[in-house]
């Protein structure tokens, strides 16, 4: 990466002001730096002072990209012609329980260097793959680890490490229960007096882990059930009744499942500023509450003179939470560290990473190569409550003592709902701010002493808050899954997203096409292009692909897999030579993405409390894309810590600005946060929402009440609310937030052939009319649609977009798709698998007129269906209501933003004019760099486009930067009007490119296009000789008289034949002729092209083009040759069946077989010379 981490020690000696009148500048601080320490150069040794170099300049830099500030900037053309190293991909390099070699770790790395690859991410586990002879962490392995990093600071790649064994936390074998993550549980005991107690009382016991208790081995079983710890013993008057706190489970901390793949897992878990009452008998009452823990002896004994009444007794202790390092080598096996307590993470640094600090010596990073990252992925050890310090640091943080209402903790309702809901809330707060201070904050500052960077991905079964958790990362990250091989988790990518924006962060990665077992080697660079871009858009610059799975044995094909997961992404693929022109196009839009700031117009406010997901409203989203208007999510502590107002904008420390601030409809919000808001208001800003009612927590209750009732009375006046107001220099805008449920009245639907939970495999049909208004204009049209396994939605013949998690719901904007009058409305759904299976569509379209008035369409009986795209067509089958089973999709999670046309009219009304629009379906990102204003924007549909594209800025010449092929020119047709530039984009399916505006300029009227049209001036039609490699079955040499599909192909060595071929032709370039391109047609995956013995590239992805240089080409005697890749699925088809030693392949994972379908496979044409104009 091209930034470095500040350390711990200030070197006050080196830090003098270039200018004594003014403070110094990183690049005063950087310069005299260089010349402190050259001068005491001869006082240290080399690896002393090599250490102090990097620590004096990751200081002065404070965590700013180090080589900009000390070498000159490049100019962004030749960082977009020629990327850095930094801005290589990097990998998930796996390695599968102690199956690893020196020769198998010296070969991934130069594979890696080959190809393009800037860095791996080291990681360990145990999946589907039988244990290797390596012990994990045992002498053999510590030394293959520092051969792993000697040898990619040899080659120039860098190591991150991950912080524990396997994919996830910090934990292993070293951990003992003290340490570990830990509860409070409790158990009661009933009692009636007058009486004398004198008994041992139950010792409570642990609540059963969230994997359960076979994640521990017996050995770690015997311990979780061991572990014990007194706490508190208190008694009250026995409440009669049943009253209790419903989800206490996790209120209280106990759980959190996987928010990306559990069903109805809420994003957060709001506050009420108001409950239901419960009556008094039924409650616990604080005030007649006996505090008895001294009376308890070490063995549990308690003796106690029982007053009168009934009474129950409750031990409330501490226990191992029985977390588990997952899914760890079995050597790596262990307990969770404590998250709370820094001495848990003492231990396991000490047990884990000091060891290999040790082994490796003073010379692990030299530069950009060798280690330089520590890595936290995904959280995925849910929850605790409690540790041994815990009682003090509520106090401390939260101003008084939980111990009267821990009693909630087990879900009893303490003097009432609302008092025992607000402790919860400090609860999970101060879990939350723990987490992050004592969890994330000690693995940066470890990272830092040791001279790298902290990565971070804060999500999934994170009990603090995301955005919290993230912002202690110098590269935050998020995670998408290849589409249609697994999870929705795109959710993390805008979180990691905003945590790089509104923390300074230039920086934001992605742990890129992880994949379920469906993925099968079908993924390649072409197949993957239009994810990319959406990530790329969303603002991820930096993709560390998921995964790069180490082969200890050399020469097996298609070799060790990672079980069934991940892209397959390692050096055994059939196109690896071939996918640098990837890894280039990857580093190219990175690294340019990462310059200048980001520009977002909305900034929305996520609530207070813990958990916290930030979901962007549906409605600010279209397929997943952000509209015209850009947004970043903001976790109320930055807002709080960053945030000021220039010129009526919110401004973060780097710059970056927001022109108007949505606040979460939520009824409560901390006196802290709200006065906040109220000095950006008075300072100038703008804000959307509605005024909260009182605070969520009982700090400094009921005076935090009162502050709130005030500040809201100051931003918003007082009922009825005005629609606006004017307040200080600033504006509040009263919004309020649709709650209503599209899908509540909706029906799950399938094809008539078999019951929902055992319907056919394969792809059904649907289809209905939608009548559109012809006498009011359409405001907002959404359709919300889910299915098992997946659909498409198309209107009018329009692919409007598709989703493939049915425990979510997707929403797609509609609008720009639908006519007056009648709408055709098809959509085509998938199940999935190779046996019958549940299967349903459920759906609705929401129609919005600019009258008011609204239209809704459900899925129901009223739809047809169809086992084929042509028909018949019956009735849909009605299947059962939303919360049917077995989805149980939960619709009961509300919205807490506004509909983003509102925003969108505050903003308009502002005189904002959206910051890019066009007349076809394309996604973009801008960012505002030094040398100008760049865009990046893509086709987002797999079929060509012809649109206006208009971008908001004027006065420049637009430049077309296109990064498959590095080369720039002018767009010479554009028009400017009221401040926007428009320009005609002519764009192949899922192409994209950058739009550049630094040259000052004007339009001119010009007879020019923006982009060349082709024409065929030849089709080659000659026979191609055609060598397979006979080492994989494939004849040495054979003549296609035409383009065949090898699948298609008698000839078993081609029908099954997975590798490389390389076609070659002659031909005579036609008098009067001048081509300047060749089409290679449909391409079946990737190929490179050379023409007469002159390399004209890879061509990976649409338009399938190579351009000719100048001079290469002659009037006759022309030679071509292309080579092309496919797929390892046709030959692990083929040989599925044969006995293991027969055949050529080996893998630990094939999910092919006999019956399996062939893929499509060769240069298929036509391959065509193309002649190109501008002229329009």
């Amino acid at each position: 990466m091209n930034y470095r981490p500040p350390v711990a020690v200030v070197c006050h000696t080196c830090c003098i002001a270039a200018n004594p009148s003014k403070s110094p500048t990183s690049n005063d601080i950087v310069n005299t730096l260089i010349h402190n320490v050259m001068a005491l150069h001869s006082r240290f040794s080399t690896t002393s002072f090599s250490r102090f170099c990097l620590g004096a300049a990751l200081l002065a830099t404070n965590g700013a990209p180090l080589l900009a500030q000390t070498t000159p900037a490049r100019s962004l053309s030749a960082d977009f012609v020629s990327p850095p190293d930094t801005a290589r991909p990097w990998v998930y390099w796996y390695f599968m329980d102690g199956n690893l070699s020196k020769e198998g770790i010296h070969n991934d790395l130069e594979e890696m260097k080959k190809a393009g690859i800037g860095g791996a991410i080291y990681l360990e586990v145990n999946i589907g793959v039988p244990r290797g002879p390596v012990q994990y962490m045992g002498p053999e392995w510590q030394q293959l680890f520092v051969y792993a990093v000697s040898e990619a600071k040899r080659l120039g790649i860098q190591i991150a490490l991950g912080s524990g064994p396997g994919w996830n936390g910090s934990g292993g074998p070293w951990v003992t229960p003290e340490l570990s993550m830990q509860n409070l549980v409790g158990s009661t005991t009933s009692v009636s007096g007058p009486t004398s107690f004198d008994a041992v009382l139950e010792r409570p016991k642990p609540r059963a882990p969230y994997f359960g208790e076979g994640t521990l081995s017996p050995e770690m079983r015997t311990q979780w059930l061991d572990y014990y710890r007194d706490e508190v013993v208190i008694a009250f008057p026995t409440p009669t009744g049943n009253a209790r706190i419903s989800n206490v489970e996790q209120k209280a901390d106990y759980y959190r499942a996987p928010y990306s793949s559990a069903p109805n897992v809420p994003p957060r878990l709001p506050m009420s500023a108001q409950y239901d009452s419960v009556p008094a008998e039924q409650t616990l009452s604080t005030a007649k509450m006996i505090d008895l823990t001294g009376k308890l002896d070490k063995e549990g004994r308690l003796k106690w003179d029982v007053p009168a009444g009934n009474w129950t007794i409750m031990r409330f202790g501490r226990t191992a939470a029985g977390n588990t390092t997952r899914p760890a080598p079995i050597p790596g096996l262990g307990f969770e560290s404590d998250k709370f307590d820094r001495r848990g993470l003492d231990n396991h640094m000490a047990s884990y990473a000091d060891v290999l600090f040790k082994q490796l010596g003073p010379n692990y990073r030299q530069g950009d190569a060798g280690l330089t990252m520590l890595h936290f992925d995904s959280w995925e050890m849910s929850a605790q409550n409690w540790s041994e310090n815990y009682r003090k640091e509520f106090i401390k943080r939260r101003g008084y003592d939980p111990l009267p209402l821990l009693p909630a903790m087990l879900g009893y309702v303490v003097d009432n709902t609302q008092r025992s809901e607000r402790f919860l809330w400090d609860l999970r707060q101060t879990a939350s701010e723990l987490i992050v201070e004592n969890h994330g904050m000690y693995m940066k500052e470890y990272a830092h002493k040791h001279g790298l960077n902290f990565s971070v991905e804060p999500y999934d079964m994170n009990p603090s808050a995301d955005l919290d958790l993230g912002s202690t990362a110098d590269l935050p990250m998020g995670e998408f899954w290849s589409r249609g091989h697994g999870l929705d988790s795109d959710y993390s990518c805008y979180e990691a997203v905003s945590i790089g924006h509104t923390n300074g962060r230039p920086v934001i990665g992605a742990e890129a096409f992880t994949s379920d077992g469906g993925d099968g080697w079908l993924q390649h660079p072409g197949s993957m292009k239009n994810q990319l871009d959406w990530a790329l858009c969303n603002g991820i610059n930096k993709f560390v692909i998921h995964r790069y799975q180490h082969q200890p044995q050399l020469g097996k094909f298609p070799g060790m897999t990672m079980g069934p997961y991940g892209v397959h992404w390692e050096h055994t693929q059939t196109w690896w030579d071939m996918v640098p022109a990837f890894h280039k196009y990857m580093a190219r839009t990175g690294q340019l993405l990462r310059q200048g700031l980001p520009v977002s117009d909305i900034l929305y406010l996520t609530p207070e409390g813990a958990p916290q997901i930030f979901t962007p409203p549906l409605s600010a989203l279209s397929s997943g894309d952000h509209k015209g208007y850009s947004f970043d999510g903001c976790s109320p502590k930055t807002l709080i810590a960053r945030a000021s107002v220039k010129n009526g904008n919110i401004v973060l420390p780097d710059g970056t600005t927001y022109r108007v601030l949505v606040l979460p409809s939520v009824d409560t919000m901390t006196p802290e946060l709200l006065s906040k808001i109220s000095s950006l208001v008075k300072a100038g800003a703008t804000i959307m929402g509605m005024p909260p009612v009182n605070s969520p927590s009982l700090s400094n209750y009921p005076n935090s009440d009162a502050q709130v009732k005030a500040l809201a009375t100051e931003l918003w006046g007082k009922a009825p609310y005005a629609a606006s107001r004017k307040v200080g220099k600033g504006k509040v805008f009263l919004t309020s937030v649709d709650k209503s449920t599209a899908l509540k009245d909706a029906i799950w639907i399938w094809e008539n052939a078999g019951a929902n939970n055992s319907a056919p495999a394969g792809k059904r049909y649907f289809k209905t009319t939608l009548n559109i208004d012809q006498k009011s204009a359409i405001k907002t049209a959404i359709a919300t649609m889910t299915a098992d396994n997946s659909f498409e939605l198309f209107i009018n013949g329009h692919s409007a977009g598709s989703g493939d998690n049915f425990h979510l719901q997707t929403t797609l904007d509609i609008a720009q798709w639908l006519k007056p009058g009648e709408n055709a409305i098809t959509v085509t759904g998938t199940n999935d698998t190779d046996s019958p299976n549940p299967a349903g569509l459920i759906g609705s379209l929401d129609v919005s007129y600019a009258d008011g008035t609204k239209q809704t369409l459900k899925t129901g009986k009223e739809w047809s269906a169809s086992t084929t795209a042509a028909g018949p067509w019956d009735a849909a089958k009605e299947l059962g209501q939303v919360a049917m089973g077995p989805w149980g999709l939960d619709i009961t999670t509300t919205p807490i933003y506004p509909d983003y046309s509102l925003t969108a009219n505050v903003l308009q009304s502002a005189g904002v004019a959206p910051d890019f629009s066009a007349t076809a379906p394309m996604r973009f990102i801008h960012r505002n760099t030094r040398e100008g204003q760049l865009y990046f924007v893509a086709n987002s549909k797999e079929n060509p486009i012809q649109t206006t594209a208009t971008f908001r800025t004027t006065g420049f010449q637009p430049e077309w930067w296109d990064a498959t092929t590095g080369t720039i020119r002018d767009l010479p047709d554009y028009t400017t009007s009221k401040g926007l530039t428009s320009i005609p984009l002519n764009l192949a399916p899922s192409e994209s490119g950058f739009v550049m505006f630094r040259k000052k300029g004007t339009p001119r009227i010009r007879n020019v296009s923006n982009f060349p049209t082709y024409q065929t001036a030849q089709t080659l039609s000659r026979p191609w000789n055609v060598s397979f490699d006979s080492k994989w079955g494939g004849p040495a040499n054979i003549t296609f008289e035409k383009l065949d599909d090898w699948s298609k192909r008698s000839e078993p060595g081609i029908k099954y034949y997975s590798g490389k071929a390389t076609y070659t032709t002659t031909f005579d370039v036609p008098a009067g002729k001048q081509p300047t391109a060749i089409s290679l047609g449909t391409v079946k995956n990737i190929a490179s092209v050379k023409l007469n013995g002159t390399g004209l590239g890879v061509v990976w992805c649409d338009p399938w083009r190579a351009t000719i240089p100048t001079g290469v080409l002659k009037p006759t005697g022309n030679q071509l040759e292309i080579t092309v890749a496919n797929l390892w699925v046709n030959k692990l088809i083929e040989e599925s069946g044969k006995p293991e030693a027969q055949r050529q392949t080996w893998t630990t994972y094939n999910p092919w077989n006999s019956n399996s379908t062939l893929q499509p496979s060769g240069l298929l044409g036509p391959v065509t010379l193309e002649t190109a104009t501008n002229t329009k």
